[in-house]
């Protein structure tokens, strides 16, 4: 299947589409909300600015995909190998991504909304968060080592119970923002803008 039947198929109605392999395909500005793509191969694809608002897209190989301004919002990522996938700008929001690998991928950007997200049990190994917001997003068990955040990025309510912060500065930026922060010991630490 290529990218002009999967449009043609989701533009006639369908929806289910698991495991397809569509690697390296340009569904940039696709709307594709809803859409089934379990365990689907797009490794390599270019989907920005699309939206993928409760698609499903769990256990899919979206390894080095361009993820630029894409919408999110109650989308199903979970155990999805998204290592050095590029989602800047993107909206995040009460996405699951858990067990996902999202190892060296990038976060962030002025328009960027990370919100509700559960990243649980997820591999984050070498993420970088540039300008990111993270409000309400639990990352529990997560492996966080090597995550890099910079002075821009905004952290509020937020869970690592348990995760691992090798060589990360989360923590670090953890302790200096606002909203509940729950610290990989499990101690929690409150702060009021």
């Amino acid at each position: 299947m290529d990218a002009k039947e999967l449009l043609q198929r989701y533009a006639a109605g369908e929806r289910d589409f698991p495991g397809v392999r569509l690697r390296g395909v340009f569904l940039d500005r696709a709307e594709l909300r809803e859409i089934n793509l379990t365990r689907t191969d797009l490794s390599g694809s270019d989907l920005s600015e699309a939206d993928l608002s409760g698609a499903d897209l769990s256990g899919a190989n979206l390894r080095g995909a361009i993820l630029c301004r894409v919408i999110f919002t109650g989308a199903n990522l979970s155990r999805a190998k998204l290592s050095g996938a590029d989602f800047r700008d993107s909206g995040i929001i009460n996405v699951n991504l858990t067990e996902a690998i999202l190892d060296g991928a990038i976060f962030g950007g002025e328009e960027s909304t990370i919100k509700g997200a559960n990243f649980d049990k997820a591999s984050l190994r070498g993420v970088t968060f540039i300008m990111a917001d993270l409000v309400r997003t639990t990352m529990r068990g997560a492996i966080l080592d090597g995550v890099v955040v910079d002075g821009d990025t905004g952290l509020e309510d937020l869970d690592l119970t348990g995760a691992s912060c090798e060589g990360s500065n989360l923590v670090k930026f953890a302790c200096a923002w606002g909203g509940t922060i729950i610290l990989p010991n499990g101690q929690s630490i409150s702060r009021q803008d």
